[in-house]
């Protein structure tokens, strides 16, 4: 993009109560469906009365019926990036947009069951008040379908900005399960020491994955997306050295031949911060941007020192380093509903400009990650502030 700071969501958005309790057989209160109603009027969602007819049966939804409600809840999302700005932009809405993975159970679950070599063993807390199904893989994992196909062609319908696909990644996924097979084909290396034969287990493991996952994403591009977003929150899980470099070699591996925009992002760095991932994070050739999270760590004051911006010290690293492609900088914390002011998210893309020393074209602006733990009327908020504050910026640098 040409447009200095554009602008970016990070992948997931809340869902309403009128799209999760038809799916946990809970019956709609006056509440959830005025909650559509308001929505869908602030939104300007299309057919949306086509929607207050279903929901008004408040439960024993058909499988049509359920469909309809998750495609709705889609339109929704959609129309949240659109709109993202407004009252804080004179042109409202996100640059680069998506369908807040309202199709998916989360990021996890999703591939994992559609993933063959699988099996479920238990639900684990990972923030908030949020939980996920954990799955161990119990026999080489295979191909089955691919999960994000219909969600991209509903998106690619009914938006009008340029959209991306957000994608976990082999890492996280071999990460966040119990890795039951390779760890047990590879205990009967002998002769190679402990750390060895775990990390031999891990890397295969990642490896098969990372083959699925590029045929879900080539069969993407061959239906027109654009641009794919690797997700790696587990990017910095494992630390050794050979466990970073496996992070760029499954990045290299998922895209390996494929043709398109692809960007990376992460978070959840640790106490170190994102130091921990140079420079073999520099080694994913075909990443165009990485986008980190730095709101979190950042002070709520005005200003473009160091201090007031204790948060966004690691992205010098990125000059250090020499790095010249796109960045995407987090500008909201996303696990708080305590919001910064529009000056203090200006200040910060300023003051990310001023330490990158990139143009201001290379640096999107999101929120630290996805907003999926957030009220609808807070995660809104956020993405208003993320354009409101990158409209900022751009008059301040001229």
């Amino acid at each position: 993009m040409t447009k200095a700071f554009p602008t970016q969501e990070i992948g997931s958005l809340p869902k309403f109560s009128w799209r999760t309790k038809p799916f946990r057989l809970l019956a709609l209160t006056d509440d959830d469906l005025e909650g559509a109603r308001q929505w869908g009027e602030r939104l300007q969602v299309e057919g949306r009365t086509d929607l207050y007819r279903t929901l008004s049966k408040r439960y024993a939804f058909s499988d049509e019926e359920k469909k309809q409600i998750v495609d709705f809840s889609l339109l929704y999302a959609i129309r949240m990036g659109e709109t993202a700005g407004e009252g804080l932009a004179r042109k409202p809405g996100l640059d680069l947009v998506w369908s807040g993975e309202q199709a998916r159970t989360e990021m996890y679950e999703t591939p994992v069951s559609n993933i063959s070599g699988f099996e479920f063993i238990g639900r684990v807390r990972s923030f908030d008040n949020k939980y996920w199904r954990m799955a161990s893989v119990r026999s080489p994992p295979k191909y089955k379908e691919n999960y994000h196909l219909e969600e991209l062609l509903f998106t690619k319908e009914h938006s009008g900005r340029k959209i991306k696909v957000p994608v976990t990644d082999a890492i996280t996924i071999m990460a966040w399960s119990d890795n039951n097979y390779y760890t047990g084909k590879w205990a009967k290396s002998g002769r190679l020491p402990p750390a060895k034969r775990s990390f031999s287990a891990r890397r295969e493991f990642t490896l098969e994955l990372a083959k699925i996952i590029r045929r879900v994403i080539r069969d993407l591009i061959g239906r027109g997306v654009e641009e794919v977003q690797i997700d790696i929150p587990a990017a910095t899980q494992y630390q050794s050295e050979d466990d970073i470099k496996l992070v760029a070699e499954s990045f290299n591996e998922t895209t390996k031949g494929l043709s398109a925009t692809f960007s990376v992002h992460s978070c959840f760095p640790p106490s170190l911060g994102y130091g921990i991932l140079f420079p073999h994070l520099l080694e994913m050739k075909n990443c165009e941007r990485f986008s980190l999270e730095y709101g979190n760590r950042d002070t709520f004051e005005r200003g473009l020192d160091a201090g007031s911006r204790a948060g966004f010290e690691d992205l010098k690293l990125f000059k250090e380093y020499g790095y010249r492609k796109q960045l995407g900088v987090g500008v909201i914390h996303i696990h708080t509903d305590t919001l910064p002011s529009v000056e203090v998210v200006r200040d910060r893309v300023l003051y990310s400009a001023k330490v990158t020393d990139l143009p201001p074209q290379n640096l999107y602006i999101n929120p630290d990650c996805g907003l999926r733990t957030r009220r609808p009327e807070v995660a809104q908020k956020m993405l208003d502030l993320v354009v409101g504050g990158a409209e900022l910026a751009r008059r301040k640098a001229g």
